[in-house]
This record gives structure tokens, sequence and C-alpha cells, in this order.
């Protein structure tokens, strides 16, 4: 992360929150509990969830067809989580903990100028919608089923969305605290707006074609403004 020592506290409270985020991870804060046998158990149970929530939504999405799917009798998933609810917020945690993982990687090995870091992780957001988008719309969907579904919702974005505070403000040390805010959610806006159409589209569409180029041109004008 050489790319960002030079603003002050940037790496450090990065570094931090990274770490921060991998302890709470389900796999990892719930494991704790369980022998290393149970352990594998819950990651196969949140795997099976994730797996169900993809193809049926949060409303398709049961205890029972976990189990099947996870190939394990429904009392073990019931040991492990006592309501849907609970099941839904750990794999939902999990899920966007291996989201974050990825472009984790992408940060540690950048050497570049802080705003060329900021620019790569942008980039594999788009890059990895190619790929995720179905589990995006899902959690869109659960969203907007009710108040809980969308405080949730915030909640796991949350760390992702201080990931991105804090490479703003490494990029753009000269900004107040308000322009930072205001340039993660134009980005956000603009990445998530990104992912959505590449999932509705044809694949042939050749306006999607080159999404990661657009992306990085258009976000380094909303860094640099």
């Amino acid at each position: 992360m050489r790319g960002i020592e030079g603003a002050p506290g940037a790496a450090a409270e990065i570094r931090a929150h990274l770490a921060e985020m991998n302890a709470e991870r389900p796999t990892v804060a719930l494991a704790a509990a369980f022998s290393p046998k149970g352990a594998r158990t819950l990651s196969q149970i949140l795997d099976a969830a994730n797996r169900v929530f993809v193809r049926e939504g949060h409303a398709g999405l049961s205890m029972r067809k976990v189990a099947d799917e996870a190939g394990l009798a429904l009392g073990n998933v019931n040991y492990y989580f006592d309501s849907k609810r609970a099941l839904l917020e750990a794999m939902l945690k999990e899920a966007l903990a291996d989201y974050v993982e990825a472009h984790i990687r992408q940060f540690d090995e950048g050497r570049d100028a802080p705003i060329d870091i900021l620019l790569d992780v942008l980039h594999f957001y788009v890059s990895n919608a190619r790929r995720t988008h179905p589990l995006f719309f899902q959690i869109w969907g659960y969203a907007a089923s009710d108040e809980t579904a969308r405080a949730l919702v915030r909640e796991i974005y949350r760390p992702i969305g201080r990931f991105i505070y804090y490479l703003v403000r490494a990029a753009r040390p000269d900004a107040s605290d308000q322009r930072v805010r205001e340039i993660v959610l134009q980005l956000f806006s603009l990445e998530e707006g990104m992912k959505l159409f590449i999932g509705i589209s044809r694949e042939d569409d050749a306006a999607l074609q080159t999404a990661e180029a657009q992306m990085r041109a258009l976000a380094r004008i909303i860094i640099t403004s």
C-alpha cells in the first residue's frame, strides 16, 4: 500500500478497518464457538444459503431448502441458525465479506498513486459484476421487502462504504469531509448503476462491452472535480 502512505493516517485506518471486517465475518466470528468440523458445517450452510438466495431470492429461501441444498438434516441448520432472518443476515455478511476480500487483494498489491488504486478497485466492481450481478439483484430486492431488511442491507454495505471513503480521502487530501462523502455517494451510484445494466442487458450489448473503461474515465472525473 505504498501508494497511500503519504495520506496522513489513511493507510493505518484502512488496515485497521480491514482487520475489523475480517474478524466480524460469520465464518470467523460464529465459527469460533464450534469445533473444526462444526465450523466446516457452518460454512457449508452459508454456501448453500447463498446458492438458494441467488436462485430464488429472499422469498424463496427457507431453512428446509437450505438444508436440502447443503445435503444436511433440517435439524443441523436449525442448530446453527434459529431463524431464517438469522441465516439470511449471516449469509449476506459472508457474501459481502468475500466480495470485499477480493478487491482488498487488489488494494494490498497496489503500488500506484492513491487515485489509481481507487480506480482499480472501482474497475474491479464493474468487472466482477459480469459474474456476480445475480447476488446483488437479490440483495436489493431483499432490501425493498421491509424496513428491517433495508436496515440490514445498510449495515452490510457500511464497511464497503467506509473502505471507499478512506480511499477517496487518500486520493483527495485537499477535499473537505463533505466533498469526500459526496464523491463516495456519486461513485457508488455510478458503479451500482453499471452493475444493474450489466445484469439486465444482452451479453452482446455494444454499449457495455467497454463498461470497465467507461467506469474508470467517469470515476476519474468525479474524483478530481
